[in-house]
């Protein structure tokens, strides 16, 4: 497995997918060097005692009361303590290990001022496997502060451990891996919260989930107009032709028309003297289009995780080149939420699409399942449009739903829900994708017509195999989506 390197270069989406999937890390002399200056700019504030938030004075509505120079020790840890206040169910330790390189690469770009020692300490959870438990509720996206927290608590000794599924005290699980909790330094306790590391290093797991879902659905739509050409005049393939594409332009909707007749290239479809119909349903014909606006949300996504990912989000931020801190709101990533939020409306229209296209394969079974041909149950159909209907629900804005916290904390992107909402519905469509997918292998089995593309042939062979063996519908559906998604 390759090591993550952090650096001059900002990492990259794929970066933290890796490390949250195993990669160590390492820091190299740039990041290192990076750190020391931006924490010299620190230790001079702290010397000349000019007013810095978080730093000598408190925070919140408290930002002008000063911390006493003999309290800032203390005053680190119990920031600490203050800002744990998650709930729920517990992030998956992948999801854990993505939010902490997040953090540990915003360390590295210079704006937190924390010394190399704290960025070793997040370097060393990553590589002993050593995961901080992080509640999954409890940020509202003005930087993601009580999952953070907990990060940082397991740092200095007083958090919990994610271990084989069980809760572990962090000081047991740093000594049994070799490690020693640390103390912060003055200004490392908000600077280690002061960043949208769940959103981004999260969100990073969720796009690299999405792009493999658009790959998928086209590869779907492919086997379904084998289906239903098996099945009479249709699957005109006219819709996917580079022309029509070209016509509109659009890089989405090229790739998706692109990838649609690579799946079909050697199909009977491409027969000249096919007889088919003019036109197929739009749930057939526009998939490009509507699987092209997927892409392209996808890929904005992916753009603002990176924009993240390369940016000083910290408040306040240690400017190099002035040798200052400087107060700001980079930490509200509203950019970040609104390509979640548009995610989720573009996962709707393909998933609505999809449940269209299981509709019109299921009719072409009825007669089939009449006479017990049939594999998939007839009414598999209906947990699709089930699934459908959640999806249409979990497309509307998030980011709407700020609240005034205190006196000066008064909006909030609400990130992290856009997030969890984009998560649900990406397993949903998933799943409407695979039964519409069980659906056109189960009418090519009925056929007897065994499809022929350089995609449809091996999907459809995979998908056969698990009719035969799966004990249930729901398993038929886990089954195929792994096929699928990976």
């Amino acid at each position: 497995m390759r090591t993550v390197r952090f650096g001059a270069q900002p990492p990259t989406v794929s970066d933290i997918a890796a490390v949250a999937e195993g990669a160590p890390v390492e820091l190299d002399t740039d990041a290192r060097a990076t750190l020391a200056a931006s924490r010299a700019v620190v230790d001079r504030a702290i010397e000349s005692g000019e007013p810095v938030y978080g730093l000598n004075r408190r925070l919140g509505a408290g930002r002008d009361d000063a911390v006493d120079a003999g309290e800032l020790a203390a005053f680190q840890r119990r920031t600490i303590a203050n800002h744990r206040g998650g709930v729920s169910e517990p992030l998956t330790e992948i999801e854990a290990r993505a939010v902490v390189a997040a953090r540990l690469a915003g360390f590295t770009r210079g704006g937190a001022g924390v010394r190399p020692e704290l960025a070793d300490a997040y370097a060393a959870l990553l590589n002993a496997g050593v995961t901080p438990r992080i509640p999954s509720r409890g940020s509202v996206g003005a930087a993601d502060l009580t999952a953070l927290a907990e990060v940082a608590a397991v740092v200095i000794g007083t958090g919990a451990v994610l271990r084989d599924g069980a809760e572990v005290p962090a000081a047991e699980a740093l000594a049994d891996a070799g490690l020693h909790p640390i103390e912060l330094a003055p200004h490392e306790a908000l600077a280690a919260l002061s960043a949208n590391a769940l959103s981004v290093g999260v969100g990073s797991l969720a796009a690299v989930a999405a792009r493999q879902l658009a790959e998928a659905a086209d590869l779907v739509v492919a086997l379904s107009l084998e289906a239903v050409a098996a099945h009479g005049p249709a699957g005109n393939l006219s819709p996917y032709a580079e022309a029509v594409a070209d016509a509109r332009g659009g890089e989405g909707q090229r790739a998706s028309a692109q990838a649609i007749r690579a799946a079909l290239a050697g199909s009977a479809l491409e027969a000249t003297d096919r007889t088919v119909s003019v036109q197929d349903p739009l749930a057939f014909r526009t998939a490009p289009q509507l699987h092209g606006a997927l892409r392209e949300a996808v890929a904005r996504l992916r753009s603002e995780l990176e924009v993240e990912l390369a940016a000083r989000s910290e408040n306040p931020v240690v400017d190099l080149p002035s040798g200052r801190l400087i107060s700001g709101g980079n930490f509200q990533a509203l950019p970040l939420a609104l390509a979640l939020e548009n995610l989720r409306v573009a996962l709707a229209h393909v998933a609505e699409a999809s449940e269209r296209r299981s509709a019109a394969l299921s009719l072409a079974l009825a007669p089939a399942r009449r006479d017990g041909r049939t594999r998939v149950p007839g009414l598999l159909l209906y947990a699709a449009a089930d699934a459908v209907a959640e999806v249409r629900q979990l497309a509307a804005p998030a980011t709407l739903g700020s609240s005034t916290l205190s006196g000066v904390e008064d909006h909030a992107t609400y990130a992290p829900l856009a997030l969890r909402l984009l998560q649900r519905s990406l397993a949903l469509t998933g799943e409407v994708l695979a039964i519409e997918a069980l659906h056109a292998a189960d009418l090519l089995g009925v056929l007897d017509a065994v499809p022929t593309g350089a995609g449809t042939a091996p999907l459809a062979a995979a998908i056969t195999g698990a009719l035969g063996a799966a004990p249930s519908a729901d398993a038929l559906v886990r089954s195929t989506e792994r096929h699928l998604l990976g």
